[in-house]
């Protein structure tokens, strides 16, 4: 698809449909909205009179013009109670408007950018926000279906505004926003691949071609390395499986060799779990193909950094491996030793993702020397108990760092909670063999595999992402709304991005 930043009057644009919006409770279209409604001698303000438009947020009414405009359809969507507009309402109602015109067969698009007028906010933000939407509204992952000729698509995705003075800012906003979404879509595209298909291997091969086209440094470690560096944790979910694991490095040297270390950006890869000997149910299995999202978001998440270029150093670390039952795989009782030299206990081979990013972490912290670091994982299912499919549980040592990750989610729209970590919890992970065990129960469960995770950190400030509800559709019902998809819809790739941006510039 092609996206274009004009300036011109949204009345005059040629093409198959234009997109206007509408506040909850206005009684008349204003701005464009009402430029187009005079063009149609009164159409729209008929239809708000009859409630037929009520500008709900996210509702889309589509109206043929008739040739009263050079565009065959008009889309008003619908934005919500002006008081409570947000740049992700923008966002949201920027993917309405798209999809909803590709529904009835439009190719050629030309929008308004939802928030820059009455919406009060700043042109280049909305602008960014009203792309990120259309891109991430578009998405669809059809690569595996053999006939996809009757799949609507859209070509053409032009932003409009009358002021030439807004041109450059919204280019700019714009220019960032497509940066992001494709990333995100990227991070879309590796969790929805079928695990015959993403492989560790296969994670390492795009992650590897990233870094030859954007300039990162890359970097695998295989088992026998991983061997040397003694990481246990990581190698004892990895010997069940043919596939061989690896731990995928990308590194941006945004702030110059010599400066800091940087932030770290861990995601857990598991790219599909059984659930090893403590197998899982198999209903629903087919959806572990997205157990490695976390890992996905980091290797995108680094395609953007590298292209944005904010003045920070920053590592991505994916350790990968499939959770596979086998003869040689490892059990309920066995004892591993994780790279810090902490032993750990096996309760649950399903407990796995916090095994590999027990190593993981350890690398990042204690040889790397990075800090901050946050790590994502599709992690738990109580996650999703707790605080369902809308927002991330947040664990975190350092309040000015969760702080931030609850600003960003708040304005990406990947929203963030901050859970408790109190050291009571940690009672549940002794272990009467062991320094600790692998899973304390099904109380707290979220709390108590962060709780785990705490112990290969050491110092550095650190937050956990348990994505396992806000990734969509993994362990649960999976719904498309606005930009987001049904299955893998790429939290906290944003996250991650606003992260080293906002580390950056000191904000």
């Amino acid at each position: 698809m092609e996206l274009k930043v004009q300036s011109g009057d949204i009345t005059t644009w040629k093409g198959d449909g234009i997109v206007v919006n509408l506040f909850e409770g206005a009684m008349s279209p204003d701005g464009a909205a009402g430029a187009v409604d005079k063009k149609l001698r009164g159409v729209l303000t008929t239809m708000i009179k009859k409630g037929e438009i009520k500008g709900k947020l996210g509702s889309t009414t589509i109206v043929h013009t008739f040739d009263k405009l050079p565009a065959d359809h008009v889309c008003v969507v619908g934005l919500g109670k002006q008081a409570e507009f947000t740049l992700d309402r923008a966002r949201y109602a920027a993917a309405n408007g798209v999809r909803a015109l590709r529904n009835v067969g439009a190719k050629k698009i030309a929008t308004v950018v939802h928030g820059a007028g009455l919406g009060n906010l700043d042109v280049e933000s909305a602008a960014q926000a009203n792309v990120e939407g259309i891109i991430l509204g578009l998405w669809q992952f059809r690569k595996y279906f053999t006939n996809n000729e009757d799949v609507k698509t859209v070509d053409q995705v032009v932003l409009l505004d009358r002021d030439p003075t807004k041109l450059k800012a919204m280019r700019d906003g714009a220019a960032r926003g497509e940066i992001i979404a494709n990333a995100t879509n990227l991070a879309r595209d590796l969790t929805n691949e079928p695990s015959n298909v993403a492989t560790p291997t296969y994670l390492a091969n795009v992650a590897k071609e990233i870094a030859k086209k954007y300039g990162l440094e890359f970097d695998v470690i295989d088992r026998e390395r991983a061997k040397k560096l003694g990481m246990g944790a990581f190698l004892g979910v990895a010997q069940g499986s043919d596939e061989p694991p690896c731990i995928i490095i990308l590194r941006y040297l945004g702030g110059g060799k010599k400066s800091a270390p940087g932030l770290g950006l861990v995601g857990k890869a598991i790219t599909f779990d059984s659930g090893g000997i403590s197998i899982k149910p198999a209903e629903g299995m087919q959806d572990m193909k997205g157990d490695m999202a976390g890992g996905a978001a980091v290797i995108a998440a680094m395609q953007a950094i590298a292209q944005l270029k904010p003045a920070i150093n920053v590592t991505g670390i994916v350790p990968a491996t499939e959770n596979l039952p086998s003869g040689k795989a490892f059990k309920p009782g066995d004892i591993l030793k994780a790279m810090n030299g902490k032993t750990i206990e096996i309760v649950s081979t399903d407990a796995e993702g916090r095994l590999i990013l027990a190593d993981a972490l350890v690398y990042a912290t204690q040889t790397l020397k990075l800090s901050p670091v946050v790590d994502a994982a599709t992690l738990t299912g109580a996650m999703v108990v707790a605080l369902g499919h809308h927002r991330t549980g947040v664990f975190c040592n350092d309040k000015e760092l969760g702080d931030l990750l609850f600003k960003i989610g708040e304005e990406t729209g990947e929203k963030n909670w901050l859970m408790p970590m109190d050291p009571e919890y940690a009672e549940q992970i002794k272990s009467d063999w062991a320094d600790i065990k692998n899973s304390g129960g099904r109380p707290a469960g979220s709390i108590i595999g962060a709780m785990f995770l705490k112990n290969f950190v050491g110092d550095a400030k650190w937050a956990h992402l348990d994505i396992a509800g806000s990734v969509g559709g993994l362990l649960g019902t999976g719904k498309e709304d606005g930009y987001k998809n049904k299955f893998g819809n790429g939290t906290p790739t944003r996250t991650f991005i606003h992260l080293a941006l906002a580390l950056a510039s000191g904000k």
